[in-house]
């Protein structure tokens, strides 16, 4: 059982609701859109969702506010999982029972600039893969 920590980097400066995926990234390789980025997990691992500002100011903050399961077999306890901290990220344990089961979620996040939030809420649909 391992942490599997899955970075949201964000351009704070640009991104709005028209570039999204522009302006952020889960760090994959070129050719590889958001939707397409999969994460892989094994049972009893605990995967984080964290994001940060890909430019200065340091400043600048990305909220995961929350991930919520959108097709393929739920693989954690609860259908939407919940923001906490500051700034805000997403932590969940892999349940069992799910070996070899594929999920697409959204993920949701909100941009600071400073104090200012930047835009509303803004959302990407990757996938998750539980490896035996």
């Amino acid at each position: 059982m391992a942490d599997v920590i899955v970075t949201l980097h964000v351009d704070t400066s640009k991104i709005s609701e028209k570039n999204v995926d522009s302006c952020s990234n889960f760090g994959q390789g070129l050719g590889i859109s958001n939707e397409n980025f999969s994460i892989s997990a094994k049972v009893g691992d605990t995967i984080i969702w964290k994001g940060v500002s890909s430019n200065a100011p340091k400043k600048d903050l990305v909220n995961i506010t929350k991930v919520h399961h959108h097709s393929g077999n739920n693989v954690f306890k609860d259908k939407d999982l919940k923001g906490h901290g500051h700034p805000e990220k997403v932590s969940a344990a892999v349940k069992k029972d799910t070996n070899g089961d594929h999920e697409t979620y959204t993920l949701f996040f909100t941009v600071y600039n400073g104090e200012v939030k930047r835009g509303g809420q803004y959302h990407i649909d990757p996938k998750l893969a539980i490896n035996p």
